[in-house]
C-alpha cells in the first residue's frame, strides 16, 4: 500500500501570505521568533535542526510541509504536531524503561514549546494519570507513523513480548497480568498560536468547514490564542489481552486491524495534504506578475459551444504573411449546441438542440485581430474517382473520399508534423477514434484532413495503413511528435489510454509514416509500444522535445473507472521518452508519483517556448478533480503556467514539471471561463513570448441544460519581452494629439492614490469601462475620475479617467492606443495619472480580510 506523498511547499519568496490584520497579541512576536530558532535554528524557515523539546526530537516527516507552510505566514506559528500514528499503550509496563520507544507523554508533543525560559530549569511535576493516558506511568510498547507492510506480524509480536515482561515483573505492586493493553489509531493533530483571535478564528474555519475536521476548537487566553486542528473520523481505540502468553483477540482478528489501521494511515495523509492545499489557496495568493515578471491576458473570443471536440491550430506559410501572422483554428466534431454562426442570414433561426456534430468550424487569426464569429467550412466532394492522392507536410496519402468524419465526440486530433523544413507547414490533421454512438459505440477510424485553398476541407480516410491498429477507443489522448526529415520509419503521432466502452485501456501506440521509394508515396504503420501501469481515460498528455531527435510523453491525472465520475487514476506522472528516426519509438518508461501536477479530470495541456527567456513551460487550464480533493477545485484555479525542469540523475538527464510560475484564479481576476472540462489548449506561434487558446469545453447539467467553457485567446509575456519591444518601438508616438493638456482633477485630495488612467469623453465612459474590463486592463480597486481639460480655445471641457493596469500602460507607451484594441482606439483621448479614491467593493474586501 503506497502512502500519497504530500506535496512539498513553494519557495518563501513565491508565496505571498494573506493578512488577516487582527489586534496582535504583545506575547506572540517573541512566541514565534523562539518557535521557529527551535525548529530550524533562524527565524527562516529552512532545513530541520531536529533540536526540538518533545520526546521524540524532531518533527514527523509527513507533516513537515504542513508545519513549513504555517510557519511562513507571519500571523501562525505551530507549537505541536502529529501527523498520525499507530500505538499501543502497556499500564502495566515501566515508564523508567530506557528502552520505551516514546517517553510518557500525551501525543502532540512532537514539537512542544516551553511556556518561557524560566521553564527549563523547573522540576517536572508529578503527573496521576489513568490506565489510558500514558501520563505518570505505564510504557509504549510500539509506536510507529507510518504504513508498514508487516504491521500486523510486528504488533503481535510486540504484544508478545509485553506478556512475557509481565510475567517476569512479579514484585511490580502495580503489574496485573489481566489488564487491558490499548491499542490506538490516532488522526494528526496540530496545536497552532494565533496572532489575534481573527486569525485564528479563519485557520479554525478552514479546519472545521473545509476539511471536515469539526472535532477542532480555539484555546483563547490573555496571553495566547491556540488553534488545536483534530478529528476522530479515522480514531481508533480498542483493548487487548495477553494471558499466559495468549493473545485475546486471536492473531486473525490482529491481523485485520492492522490492516485497517494501514488504511487509515493513508487517509491521514489525504487529510494532510486536503489541510495543506486549503491552507495554501487561502491564507496565502499566488505569485503574481511582479513576482514572476509575467503577464497573462485572456481575450475573449466566440464560444464553440462543444465539449469532447477534438481542435488544431494551423499556421500555413505564405508570402503574403509572416510565420503566425495567420491562423485557422479548427474544431471536429463534439457534443453540444454548436457556435452562433454570425454571417448575417436568418437571424430569426433558433438555437440549435443539443446533439453529437458532424460538422468542422474554423476561426480564423490575421494579422492579430480574430474573426468575430465561427464559421461552418465546407468539405470538397469527391468528383471522379473514389481515392485521391492527398499531399501533406508529412507525405503524400492515398485517401479514400467515400467516407466522412461522421457525428462524434471523444475522438482527438493533431497537425501532423513536417517531415522537411522546405515543405509548408500545418497543412495535414490526422484524426483518430472517437465516440459515434451510444456508451458502447467506441471507434477505431482514422482520417486524415487538409485545408485547401483554405476556402474548403479534404477528408477521408487513408487507404493503407499497416501494423496492428488500436481497439476502439474514446477519451483517448492523441500528441504529435516533433518534425524530423527522415526518408524511412517515422513516428508522427502518439495515442495513449482511452475507454473501450466497457474498461479504462493503458496501451500506448504511435502511428508512424513510411516512405515508399519506388511509388514516392507514404503509408502508415500503427505498432504497440507500451502500455501504463495504471490504465486511464479523460486524461492529460503533452510532449515534449528534449534534444537530438528525441521527445517525452507526459501523462497524469484522468480517470481509471468510467463509470464513477470521480474514481481519479491516481497521483501518477508517467513519462516515455520516444526516439525518433530509424530506431522507432523507445519501450522505457519513467513513473513519478510526487509530481507537482494536480490530479484532475477532464483538463487540457499544451507545451511552449518562450525563446527570448529561454523557458520551457507546460500550459495546464481547466478540469475536475476528485471528490477527496473538492475543497481545491480547479474551478478556483483554472490556468497554471508550469515551468519544465531538466534534472541529472544515475541514468543520465530527466525533464520534469517543477512548481507553477504562474497561477491564475477566478477570485483574483474575475475571470469567468465556464465549465472548463473536456475542452483543447492549442499553442498557437508567435513573435514573442507565449500563446494560446482555449476552445470548446462543457458538461450536460443534464435537467439544467447545458453548460459550457469560454473561448479565450492566452497571450503570455515577460518582463524581458516588454521591455525589448519597449526598445524596438522608442520613435513611435506615445499619445496622440487629443491628448488632454494638463488635466486638473475636480476632486478633492483627501485619502486619495495616485494611479494610471486613460482619458475618454463622459458619453464613452461605460462602453470605455466595458471594453477595459473584457480585456482585463480596468483596475478595479480605483473609481472613475472626473477631470476638467484646458482646451486651446482657453475654455474647459470635461472628460472622465478610467483606471487601467500597469500592463495596459505599457501597451499604450509602446504603441499608442492603436496597440490597446479597435474598439479603444476610437475612445481614448490619452494617458495620464490621477488621483482616485478606492472603489467600494475593493474598501469592502479590506474590511473583510481585517474582520
Amino acid at each position: 500500500m503506497q502512502l500519497p506523498q504530500v506535496s512539498n511547499i513553494m519557495d518563501a519568496d513565491n508565496l505571498n501570505p494573506i493578512l488577516l490584520n487582527g489586534p496582535t497579541l504583545p506575547s506572540f512576536a517573541s512566541l514565534r521568533e523562539r518557535n521557529l530558532r527551535t525548529l530550524y535554528g533562524d527565524t527562516k524557515i529552512s532545513e530541520y535542526i531536529n533540536n526540538d523539546k518533545s520526546p521524540k526530537g524532531s518533527v514527523d516527516e509527513k507533516i513537515r510541509p504542513l508545519v513549513n507552510l504555517i510557519n511562513l505566514h507571519p500571523e501562525f506559528v505551530t507549537l505541536s504536531s502529529c501527523s498520525g500514528r499507530v500505538a499501543m499503550f502497556d499500564p502495566a509496563g515501566s515508564c523508567c524503561d530506557d528502552h520505551q520507544l516514546e517517553s510518557s507523554t500525551t501525543r502532540g508533543e512532537t514539537m512542544r514549546i516551553e511556556e518561557s525560559d524560566n521553564t527549563r530549569t523547573q522540576q517536572p511535576k508529578e503527573v496521576k494519570g489513568t490506565d489510558i493516558s500514558g501520563k505518570g506511568r505505564g510504557k509504549w510498547i510500539f509506536v510507529t507513523h507510518d504504513i508498514l507492510p508487516d504491521l500486523g506480524e510486528q504488533i503481535i509480536a510486540s504484544l508478545k513480548q509485553a506478556g512475557t515482561q509481565r510475567l517476569l515483573q512479579t514484585t511490580t505492586i502495580d503489574t496485573n497480568e489481566n489488564s487491558t493493553i490499548t491499542f490506538k489509531h490516532e488522526p494528526p493533530l496540530l496545536h497552532i498560536a494565533a496572532s489575534s483571535l481573527a486569525a485564528g478564528k479563519k485557520l479554525l474555519h478552514l479546519a472545521k468547514s473545509t476539511c471536515a475536521m469539526r472535532e477542532s476548537g480555539l484555546v483563547v487566553t490573555d496571553q495566547r490564542v491556540t488553534v488545536e486542528i483534530r478529528t476522530t473520523g479515522t480514531l481508533l481505540c480498542l483493548p487487548l489481552l495477553v494471558q499466559s502468553g495468549i493473545l485475546q483477540p486471536n492473531e486473525d482478528f490482529l491481523m485485520t486491524l492492522a490492516d485497517i489501521a494501514n488504511k487509515r494511515m493513508v487517509q491521514n495523509a489525504e487529510l494532510l495534504e486536503k489541510l495543506f492545499h486549503t491552507i495554501q489557496s487561502e491564507l496565502f495568493e499566488a505569485p503574481n506578475i511582479h513576482q514572476t515578471e509575467f503577464h497573462v491576458s485572456f481575450e475573449p473570443l466566440p464560444s464553440l459551444n462543444l465539449w469532447k471536440c477534438a481542435s488544431v491550430a494551423i499556421s500555413p506559410r505564405s508570402n503574403n504573411y509572416k510565420a503566425g501572422d495567420y491562423v485557422e483554428i479548427l474544431a471536429f466534431g463534439g457534443q453540444g449546441t454548436g457556435p452562433i454562426i454570425d454571417d448575417g442570414s436568418n437571424t430569426d433561426a433558433k438555437v440549435p438542440s443539443c446533439r453529437r456534430w458532424d460538422a468542422i468550424f474554423r476561426l480564423s487569426r490575421e494579422n492579430g485581430t480574430w474573426a468575430k464569429s465561427w464559421r461552418r467550412l465546407p468539405i470538397a466532394r469527391k468528383v471522379d474517382s473514389e481515392t485521391m492522392l492527398l499531399n501533406t507536410s508529412a507525405g503524400s496519402f492515398e485517401v479514400n473520399r467515400d467516407t466522412f468524419l461522421g457525428a462524434r465526440e471523444g475522438h482527438t486530433a493533431c497537425v501532423l508534423p513536417s517531415v522537411s523544413s522546405s515543405s509548408s507547414r500545418d497543412d495535414g490533421v490526422v484524426i483518430f477514434g472517437g465516440r459515434t454512438g451510444g456508451p458502447t459505440s467506441p471507434s477505431n477510424d482514422l482520417f486524415i484532413f487538409k485545408l485547401q485553398d483554405y476556402a474548403q476541407g479534404v477528408i477521408g480516410k487513408p487507404v493503407d495503413v499497416r501494423g496492428s491498429p488500436p481497439v476502439p477507443r474514446f477519451g483517448h489522448s492523441m500528441n504529435a511528435l516533433t518534425s524530423k526529415q527522415s526518408d524511412n520509419l517515422l513516428p508522427l503521432v502518439v495515442v495513449s489510454g482511452g475507454y473501450s466502452g466497457q474498461v479504462a485501456l493503458s496501451c500506448i501506440h504511435t502511428l508512424s509514416r513510411s516512405f515508399d521509394s519506388d511509388s514516392h508515396n507514404s503509408h502508415f504503420i500503427w505498432e504497440h509500444i507500451v502500455d501504463m501501469p495504471h490504465p486511464r481515460c479523460y486524461h492529460t498528455a503533452t510532449v515534449v522535445h528534449i534534444s537530438q531527435g528525441g521527445d517525452e510523453l507526459f501523462v497524469f491525472g484522468g480517470m481509471s473507472e468510467p463509470d464513477d465520475p470521480f474514481s481519479s487514476a491516481g497521483k501518477f506522472l508517467y513519462t516515455f521518452p520516444i526516439q525518433r528516426g530509424d530506431s522507432g519509438a523507445s519501450k522505457r518508461i519513467i513513473i513519478r508519483e510526487d509530481s507537482n501536477l494536480p490530479e484532475s479530470i477532464g483538463a487540457a495541456a499544451c507545451s511552449c517556448f518562450m525563446p527570448r527567456d529561454k523557458i520551457g513551460m507546460m500550459l495546464l487550464s481547466g478540469g475536475v478533480q476528485d471528490e477527496d480533493n473538492r475543497c481545491r477545485t480547479n474551478d478556483e484555479a483554472p490556468f497554471h503556467i508550469i515551468k519544465w525542469k531538466l534534472d541529472a540523475n544515475d541514468n543520465g538527464t530527466a525533464l520534469r514539471p517543477e512548481r507553477a510560475l504562474y497561477t491564475v484564479t477566478r477570485r483574483e481576476r474575475e475571470l469567468d471561463l465556464g465549465s472548463l472540462a473536456h475542452h483543447n489548449i492549442l499553442n498557437l506561434p508567435c513573435h514573442f513570448g507565449a500563446s494560446a487558446v482555449l476552445v470548446g469545453g462543457g458538461v450536460p447539467s443534464f435537467s439544467f441544460g447545458q453548460s459550457f467553457a469560454r473561448s479565450f485567446a492566452i497571450n503570455i509575456t515577460s518582463a524581458r519581452d516588454i521591455r525589448e519591444d519597449n526598445r524596438s518601438k522608442t520613435h513611435r508616438a506615445r499619445q496622440c494629439s487629443q491628448t488632454p493638456a494638463e488635466p486638473k482633477s475636480i476632486q478633492t485630495q483627501n485619502n486619495k492614490n495616485a494611479t494610471e488612467v486613460i482619458y475618454v469623453a463622459p458619453k464613452n465612459a461605460k462602453a470605455a469601462r466595458l471594453e477595459l474590463e473584457k480585456l482585463g486592463y480596468f483596475d478595479s480597486r480605483y473609481k472613475l475620475v472626473k477631470v476638467e481639460v484646458n482646451e486651446n480655445d482657453g475654455g474647459k471641457k470635461v472628460c472622465i479617467g478610467l483606471p487601467i493596469t500597469q500592463h495596459c500602460k505599457s501597451l499604450y507607451l509602446a504603441e499608442g492606443k492603436e496597440g490597446l484594441s479597435h474598439r479603444l482606439e476610437s475612445f481614448v483621448m490619452g494617458l495620464g495619472k490621477e488621483e482616485s479614491s478606492f472603489s467600494s467593493s475593493h474598501m469592502s474586501k479590506m474590511a473583510n480580510r481585517a474582520n
